[in-house]
């Protein structure tokens, strides 16, 4: 165990051992290669820790910590290499799915079948519409992409969050009361099958971006990464200087 890995806290500990053995057993490249990984990502570690960063929070689990270093091509991508479309579409299928999977369960509870209950499936989508692409915008404000013109005024954090509250107050305002006729309430077996629906959505817009991995909501769990990212890279660069 070297001086490094000693002061690392025992859930860390237990993460270099599991990417060394992962290392270990992998032929894919050199022993020099995997020596260097193993110092570079307990270093990540050290300096994390310092900042009550965890390694989930640095790098998510050993196996895609060595599925990265292994295909770095293929797991490159970060949270500003995903397009507005992709992450707001993800973003509102997953609304889309909370929303009719708690009908779908508390109709069903309450003996509901004749869609008395809940809201209607127009609200549901345009809710989630609104809601994903919000969010999206939101986060895409509080961590820019470095790469991009950073001269432009920066909108302040809590006008930001004003603004994001105004917007989905007066959407779900428009949205949940739209005529009956054009959003009627789904009953059980209709909240259910949309639930499937957007399930497979869910998916298939993941495969088609590339994200293998990404938590429940990839726009989480992305930015998250993006901001230890620009973190560390802050830090190191004050080091340098």
């Amino acid at each position: 165990m070297t001086e490094v890995e000693h002061k690392l806290t025992k859930k860390n500990q237990d993460f270099l051992f599991h990417l060394e053995k992962g290392l270990a057993d992998s032929d894919k490249i050199s022993e020099e290669k995997k020596e260097e990984i193993l110092g570079e990502v307990e270093q990540q570690l050290a300096e994390g820790q310092k900042l009550g960063h965890t390694a989930a929070q640095l790098f998510g689990t050993p196996a895609e910590t060595l599925n990265r270093y292994l295909n770095p091509v293929a797991l490159a991508k970060g949270f500003h290499d995903y397009s507005f479309g992709f992450l707001a579409g993800d973003t509102a299928l997953v609304l889309i799915m909370f929303l009719t999977g708690f009908f779908t369960v508390t109709m069903g509870f309450s003996g509901s079948k004749s869609g008395s209950e809940g809201i209607g499936v127009s609200s549901i989508i345009l809710l989630s519409l609104w809601g994903g692409a919000i969010y999206t915008m939101a986060m895409q404000r509080f961590i820019p992409n470095p790469n991009e013109d950073q001269s432009k005024k920066k909108i302040p954090s809590w006008l930001m969050l004003i603004i994001v509250a105004l917007l989905w107050i007066g959407g779900f305002t428009a949205f949940l009361y739209l005529p009956a006729a054009l959003n009627p309430v789904l009953p059980v077996w209709g909240n259910g099958l949309m639930f499937f629906i957007a399930w497979a959505l869910y998916f298939v817009n993941r495969r088609y971006a590339g994200l293998k991995r990404g938590g429940v909501l990839a726009i989480s769990k992305l930015a998250q990464q993006e901001r230890l990212r620009q973190e560390n890279e802050k830090q190191e660069n004050q080091k340098r200087g």
